[in-house]
């Protein structure tokens, strides 16, 4: 995947959504591309995060985002399914113990944050989480 430290295309339409998403500092995927406007490490683990939101959207990136910024479902299955492979990225990569907890706990922190609108509960988005990991 290319990266680049700018706004994605739709950064307009992200902003309608998400005003504070800037106090998140948060990396995009559109297409094939990671937009990193924060300029943040981008650590493996997040990389697959983007990829696998990359992958999800096909060939119509744009149809992808139109539906993730219009249907909160359908936002926090993508999500859960990212954060899903982002954890089980870092296991497969020899994340344990305190470590692996603690980035299952930021990532429950984010799924169930601002950041998505707060869509689910912090224990909900842990245990979603958690089993993403042990069931597949």
């Amino acid at each position: 995947m290319k990266i680049l430290e700018q706004n994605p295309p739709n950064i307009d339409d992200i902003k309608r959504i998400f005003p504070h998403y800037k106090n998140h500092k948060p990396v995009f995927s559109y297409g094939n591309t990671i937009y990193n406007p924060f300029k943040i490490k981008l650590t493996p683990d997040l990389e697959r995060h983007e990829q696998v939101h990359s992958e999800r959207q096909g060939e119509y990136p744009e149809v992808w985002w139109y539906r993730y910024l219009t249907d909160k479902e359908f936002r926090l299955e993508e999500e859960l399914v990212a954060y899903g492979e982002q954890l089980k990225f870092a296991k497969n990569n020899g994340v344990r113990g305190k470590l692996y907890d603690w980035a299952k706990e930021n990532m429950a922190q984010a799924l169930s944050g601002e950041l998505y609108g707060n869509l689910i509960s912090y224990g909900e988005a842990e245990s979603k989480i958690r089993n993403y990991v042990k069931n597949r």
